[in-house]
């Protein structure tokens, strides 16, 4: 009889997720995306900073050095709702109205050591649940409140399902 035994060795599976609905039509801007607005995540005992593709970003408008770079989207508090917590960005990335689109580059190590071009598609149909922002310092999938601001701006044409 077949026995299993799980292996000490084994890492924690991260990697490529398929945020993408279709790979028709889609569009694309490059960027620089600012490495330290990427919190760090533990992977087996180690923190790491890594970005799956799917994470919507917003480009920083505070000046400094990161001012015209993108970061992933971290949203403002909902003021309907007082117990909601803050972990917002403050650099520009809170605000909706900065949204340039969804992260197509897959970054597992990259970010911890310097700031990287990425890809952002602006135009594609995407699967809403697979595509993240942070809340609260932490990725979360995509909330309806932001689906619905992306879906509000002009140069931003995606399809969510």
């Amino acid at each position: 009889m077949p026995s299993f035994e799980k292996n000490p060795t084994t890492r924690t599976p991260f990697g490529k997720n398929q945020y993408l609905r279709s790979t028709r039509g889609l569009k694309f801007e490059s960027y620089t995306l600012a490495a330290d607005t990427v919190p760090e995540v533990e992977i087996d005992g180690f923190d790491e900073k890594y970005l799956q593709p799917g994470t919507v970003m917003a480009r920083i408008t505070a000046v400094g050095d990161n001012e015209g770079k993108i970061g992933p989207y971290e949203p403002g508090d909902d003021p309907s709702d007082p117990g909601n917590g803050s972990g917002a960005a403050s650099d520009g990335r809170e605000d909706p109205a900065n949204i340039v689109g969804v992260l197509e580059t897959f970054l597992p190590w990259q970010l911890k050591h310097r700031d990287v071009e990425v890809a952002v598609a602006y135009e594609a149909a995407v699967v809403q649940d697979r595509c993240y922002e942070l809340v609260d310092g932490e990725f979360a999938a995509l909330s309806d409140d932001t689906r619905d601001a992306m879906a509000a701006l002009p140069r931003i044409s995606m399809t969510f399902h």
